[in-house]
């Protein structure tokens, strides 16, 4: 842009031959700021949402398999008669479809109401989330995911089906080995593949919660405990000038403060994690600024004397304000540590002055009189900027927040905060009334929602590769039910058979827990733009999900491997395998 339109931009007086074009703008597209920030959080939930689409295509798969491994003998006996290859892919891909044709009206049904839900829960935290309908084109996309994942998911199972041994296949009871074998080891693979994504999942979700609980620990610079806040704008045309609104903001502030269970009231122009700005440039005193080292511009923040008070933010040195800080008296101004730490490092800044604005031949001194802890007011995870408070009295603004500590429950308070407004001014409305637990909860909600939502499709993933482990183990006992008389019939004991079943499991477990890690480490970089004080490879975090998730797993194999025990040796050596 610059270089496209350099008479748009400021330049500096020059300096020798060189020109400074220090001094620019940054163009973004509106959609960008509108939706730019849940970018990252939206394409990891899709995603999700993609790894168990997988996953619960390997379980159709898995059940394809085994019931063309039971159909067997229906199909040799169709290719006998003169069903050729491609009529036996058509009906398997058939049934293939319509399973997954009602799997997915199933899940249009669950979405209409999960919609719902999801806006009741994250309307104020995903842009245009109020917009969002299941409408034709969801269902369209909908019906192609189900037609397309039915038909590539049960090609494997079709083409199986197709080509039958016959010779085997006619047999009464008969099974070619090889065929078996093979199906096994595609069952299998399949099961290994569902525990690797369903880890990949797992371990995103660990990540996050263990990254939202750290958060949640964070010291916001202030006590939000029983504190109530709430907005009042005053119109200009009945407070058109500084001293009405001074008068109106000092009256609701002693109003507020003398009722019956206020600990303090205090006001301000910016809330505490808003995530909202409002800065301003100065100039220090015994500092030259020019070309080569311009004004500083740090946050700016309007209070009322009670406001740290309020808040329980510690004073570190100096004082707090008082009312005799009003506009006829000398300017003073309060600054957070970041602030003292930024601009006087080795010293201490009480007794320091600044300048608002540029210097001047003239200019209005504001001495540094106190240094007060940091609040974080653009979220949890930022670290504090520097920020400097000026007496709203030297200041005004027609707009001001005000918060309201209590030593009850702070919501019973409203009636009476809104008489008290209501007693000075009747036109005059309370906005954005809230706690300010629910201010924090407000500023973590995109992670909230995050983590939830992770955390759903994580769950669900551990459910679909746990019932497909219990159908393969399932599957395995019925296979080997006559192996399995053998054993117990030359003296294996129950619990030989549970660990020869559990064992099998417990390699397919292993080796999809492996090949899971590794996909969860190439994968979990891309968490780090949601993650806080945690690393991308937190070992801990890897080591629990992976213990969680292969002790779900085994119990899922466990209980066909119980039923094996109790089978009876006669009735097991019987069955033909």
């Amino acid at each position: 842009m610059r270089r496209e339109h350099p008479n748009n931009y400021t330049q500096s007086k020059n300096f020798g031959d060189k020109e400074d074009n220090s001094f620019g703008g940054d163009v973004f597209p509106l959609h960008d700021l509108a939706v730019g920030g849940m970018r990252p959080a939206l394409l990891i939930l899709v995603g999700a949402v993609f790894l168990v689409l997988l996953i619960a295509c390997a379980n159709l798969t898995t059940m394809l398999l085994a019931r063309a491994a039971a159909r067997e003998r229906e199909m040799g006996i169709r290719v006998a008669l003169g069903a050729g290859p491609l009529r036996l892919l058509k009906q398997v891909l058939t049934e293939s479809v319509l399973l997954a044709l009602v799997g997915g009206a199933a899940g249009v049904l669950l979405a209409l109401w999960g919609v719902e839900l999801l806006k009741a829960i994250g309307a104020q935290t995903v842009p245009r989330l109020g917009e969002v309908n299941v409408d034709l084109n969801v269902l369209g996309l909908t019906l192609a995911i189900a037609v397309g994942t039915g038909i590539m998911f049960g090609l494997v199972p079709g083409l199986a089906s197709a080509r039958p041994e016959l010779t085997e296949a006619l047999k009464e009871g008969g099974r070619s080995s090889s065929q078996g074998a093979r199906r096994n080891r595609l069952r299998n693979g399949l099961v290994i593949a569902e525990v690797a994504l369903a880890l990949v999942l797992l371990s995103g979700a660990g990540l996050l919660m263990k990254s939202f609980a750290r958060l949640q620990n964070v010291n916001p610079g202030f006590n939000p405990r029983n504190a109530l806040t709430f907005e009042i704008s005053l119109p200009k045309i009945q407070y058109p000038d500084d001293p009405s609104i001074v008068r109106f903001n000092n009256e609701a502030q002693r109003r507020i403060g003398a009722l019956p269970g206020v600990q303090a009231a205090g006001f301000s122009t910016i809330l505490p994690l808003a995530g909202t700005n409002s800065d301003s440039s100065f100039a220090i005193e015994g500092r030259a600024s020019n070309d080569n080292s311009p004004s500083p511009d740090e946050e700016k923040r309007q209070v009322s004397p009670d406001y740290f008070r309020t808040l329980e933010t510690p004073l570190i040195k100096g004082r707090f304000f008082t009312d005799a800080d009003n506009a006829g008296a000398p300017g003073v101004i309060i600054v957070n540590q970041a602030f003292a730490k930024k601009f006087w490092p080795n010293q201490d800044a009480l007794g320091k002055r600044i300048v608002m604005g540029g210097m001047s031949d003239n200019p209005k001194w504001i001495t540094i009189v106190g240094v007060v802890g940091d609040m974080r007011h653009f979220g949890l995870d930022v670290d504090p900027k520097p920020e400097m408070y000026v007496p709203f009295a030297q200041d005004p603004y027609f707009t001001t927040i005000y918060v309201v500590r209590s030593n009850q429950d702070p919501q019973s308070l409203l009636p009476a905060i809104r008489r008290e407004i209501q007693a000075i001014d009747p036109a005059v409305p309370l906005a954005n009334l809230r706690t300010f637990g629910n201010v924090i909860a407000d500023s973590v909600a995109p992670r909230r929602l995050s983590v939830v939502l992770l955390g759903v499709f994580a769950g669900v993933a551990v459910l679909l590769a746990s019932v497909g482990i219990y159908g393969v183990i399932s599957y395995l006992v019925v296979q080997r039910t006559h192996e399995i008389g053998v054993r117990m019939a030359l003296g294996a004991q129950r619990g030989d058979v549970l660990r020869l079943v559990v064992a099998h499991a417990a390699k397919l477990v292993g080796i999809g827990s492996a090949i899971g890690l590794v996909l969860a480490f190439m994968s979990t970089r891309t968490l780090s733009a949601l993650l806080y004080n945690v690393g991308a490879f937190d070992a801990a975090t890897f080591v629990f999900v992976t213990i969680s998730l292969a002790a779900v797993a085994l119990v899922a194999s466990y209980i066909p491997a119980l039923r094996a025990t109790r089978a009876d040796p006669m009735i097991a050596l019987s069955h033909n395998a």
